[in-house]
């Protein structure tokens, strides 16, 4: 092993043990939260570098309020699905397989890689096409053993939550805090893996990534999408 590999494999090893990834909603695959994830904040633990004038801008999120056509799939076992979404459209995808029983799996081409990784009976919804990432969204790559249906909305398909109300649901899910929202507490009881990610039009943030039982109180900035991976999992959230 070269010198440079062996610090590049050191590195990775201590920051395995001081850094917190998150898992998706199976348990398999994990998140690795960097400058250049879609799912990261934009921060980095690497020093400061003096600024130069070529440095590219870090271009905006896509418009989280356009609309688009409802667009809906049906099939049965393992296939690729040809997607007509707009590749400059905010996508929330719900994905039905009500009888499956082995792995469960949609794999994107654009930026969210691999946002269903599941066991068993499934339903829930997940977001697409969100991201600063300048990968474009085209097709879906589904691993099933039963009959299952993807449905892609706007932003008008996703539930909208009252401030001061709990919600509860089971599962990966994607709902709307409304404007106005300065904070939102988030409860879920499982034994498994639990991410939260938070959205809106300034950034993208993973507040929750614990594993077991937990409670957070979420710091959030008027309307905000907040995802929800935990397929397991009975959660609340209370926007505030």
């Amino acid at each position: 092993m070269t010198r440079a590999r062996w610090r590049l494999a050191a590195a990775c090893a201590a920051a395995a043990l001081t850094t917190s990834c998150s898992i998706h909603a199976s348990g398999v695959g994990i998140i690795v939260a960097g400058p250049d994830y879609p799912g990261s904040s934009g921060r980095s633990e690497s020093p400061d570098l003096p600024p130069t004038e070529s440095a590219p801008a870090t271009p905006p999120p896509k418009p989280l309020l356009s609309e688009a056509p409802t667009e809906t799939h049906e099939g049965k076992g393992n296939a690729t699905v040809e997607l007509t979404w707009p590749t400059d459209v905010a996508g929330f995808m719900k994905f039905d397989c009500p009888k499956c029983n082995s792995n469960v799996m949609v794999k994107a081409d654009g930026p969210e890689g691999l946002p269903i990784n599941a066991i068993g009976a499934y339903h829930g919804t997940t977001w697409l096409n969100v991201s600063r990432s300048d990968d474009k969204l085209h097709h879906l790559e589904i691993e099933a053993n039963s009959s299952w249906t993807v449905t892609i909305t706007d932003y008008r398909g996703v539930p909208v939550l009252e401030t001061g109300k709990t919600y509860s649901a089971h599962g990966d899910q994607v709902v709307r805090l409304p404007a106005g929202t300065t904070h939102a507490k988030f409860t879920s009881k499982t034994r498994g893996n639990t991410g939260v990610w938070t959205l809106s039009n300034e950034h993208m943030e993973l507040p929750v990534n614990e594993i077991g039982n937990c409670e957070k109180d979420l710091a959030v900035s008027g309307e905000t999408y907040v995802r929800v991976d935990a397929y397991e999992a009975d959660w609340t959230l209370t926007p505030g």
